[in-house]
């Protein structure tokens, strides 16, 4: 806490840090930890650094929202033990106990096989926490003769009034037979588990393995999200609890770009809401890096694929809207700033590709008119491809595209068509760039109306956060 606490100047000199999207108090973050909400609070936990901008030392951050936008930062809640030979502190969720109050569960790394550990509550605020007396709860040894490699990342559920886990990893040391484990909890306290199988296999050779699984109902269907050390990938599908099967039927990118490691939590009023780490490679030296991708609500499409888009809580941070009417796009790219400029953007944007290759919108532009240069460019072509800077996900081939770009300094992401796919990416900019353009390239294009809002910083609170 002293190290963190002591980082926190530095972080906040850097103009380029992302404002409101979530991040620590300083130093590294990575995967969204034990999500939950509870009593009114949406809590967040996270892969933490305590003492550097890189990754090591992996403890769980804490914080809690009632908005999903401001936080309030609370003291760590797990490090290693190290007298018990733990060295990380690595990623797990979070379920209600026994008593109502949520369990946490992490995978717990040291110098011999990776165990699956649990943390209990020790006040009604989730700020305290303590170590299961008789951890492990469960080991390698429960798979029989099942030879699980890199087993790690367990997420829970209930279903029936029955607690279950997945865990992550894959059947070949080699990798390419990345895999999805199940277990039933075999008590009330959660402290016993039993191997149910293997309930979903990949058999893919480009595949390593599967971390950060979360297997999750949503309208009528079930849904499993992996991180196969490349963009996470969805499947939509069913489950049998009784044969311990997971059968998909639609499968899809969650996220090409800079997002990775998701983790799910579900609030009072039923929506399931989708975290994600969002990647920066900030130079350590500048004392932070990492945030959160923006929470996104998930929900079914009518085609039978996976929608997201960012909790509508956001708004509130919306400040003057600036609007466009229709224009021609063409040789000349429209210059929208300085009525819409800035490094803290909400744009909400609808395009006709017409006779053009491809058309969008281009950030953090130099000041001056027309420059044609950005710090990044979010395009639609002809070709039915979406993108954000470097990341790239096919659409769809049509004539109109409607874009949502959120733009926080260094960070972006980018939902396209109601959330039909989404994308987060780092961006490389000067901080005194800040210009707007819209743009057609091979032809011409139309937009058809485009809406801005700049946007205020999220509240940080570190009243709570104290060494």
């Amino acid at each position: 806490m002293k190290a963190l606490q002591a980082a926190i100047d530095r972080a906040g000199q850097d103009p380029e840090r992302p404002v409101y999207h979530f991040r620590p108090p300083a130093q590294w973050m990575n995967d969204p930890n034990g999500t939950i909400y509870y009593r009114g609070w949406h809590h967040l936990f996270y892969q933490l650094n305590p003492f550097g901008a890189e990754w090591n030392h992996m403890h769980w951050g804490h914080a809690r929202s009632r908005d999903l936008v401001n936080w309030e930062h609370l003291p760590i809640a797990l490090g290693p033990s190290k007298e018990k030979g733990e060295e990380h502190v690595f990623s797990g969720g979070a379920v209600p106990g026994p008593d109502g109050r949520p369990r946490l569960f992490y995978t717990s790394i040291g110098r011999r096989d990776p165990e699956q550990w649990m943390a209990i509550p020790e006040d009604e605020e989730l700020v305290r926490w303590r170590k299961y007396e008789h951890n492990p709860v469960l080991t390698l040894a429960a798979h029989g003769g099942v030879r699980v490699a890199e087993w790690r990342d367990p997420f829970l559920f209930a279903a029936g009034g029955t607690t279950y886990m997945v865990c992550g990893g894959n059947l070949r040391e080699r990798g390419g037979a990345a895999a999805v484990q199940l277990y039933e909890a075999a008590d009330a306290e959660l402290t016993r588990w039993r191997y149910r199988g293997v309930v979903f296999e990949y058999r893919n050779q480009d595949v390593y393995n599967f971390e950060c699984p979360n297997l999750f109902p949503l309208d009528g269907k079930w849904v499993l999200l992996v991180s196969p050390h490349r963009p996470c990938e969805y499947f939509i599908g069913s489950l049998d609890l009784e044969r311990a099967r997971f059968e998909p039927a639609a499968q899809g990118t969650l996220d090409a770009g800079d997002a990775y490691a998701s983790n799910i939590s579900r609030d009072a009023n039923g929506r399931v809401i989708l975290w994600l780490w969002g990647r920066t490679r900030t130079d350590p030296g500048k004392g932070w890096n990492g945030v959160m991708v923006l929470p996104r609500i998930l929900r079914i499409g009518e085609d039978g694929y996976l929608r997201q888009m960012p909790a509508p809580e956001f708004t509130q941070l919306r400040g003057p809207e600036v609007h466009f009417s229709a224009a021609t796009l063409g040789a000349a790219p429209l210059v929208l700033s300085p009525k819409l400029a800035g490094d803290t953007l909400d744009i909400e944007a609808r395009f006709d590709l017409g006779s053009a290759r491809r058309v969008g919108l281009r950030l953090r532009c130099p000041s001056g008119k027309g420059s044609g240069a950005a710090g990044v460019a979010v395009t639609y072509d002809t070709g039915g491809y979406l993108s954000a800077g470097a990341a790239r996900v096919f659409l769809g081939r049509g004539a109109q595209v409607t874009l949502r770009v959120l733009l926080d300094k260094r960070v972006l992401e980018v939902y396209a068509n109601d959330g039909e796919r989404a994308l987060f990416t780092a961006l490389e900019a000067r901080p005194d760039n800040r210009g707007v353009e819209a743009f057609a390239e091979g032809g011409q294009a139309r937009l058809i109306d485009l809406t801005g809002w700049p946007m205020r910083p999220a509240r940080f609170s570190l009243e709570r956060f104290r060494p």
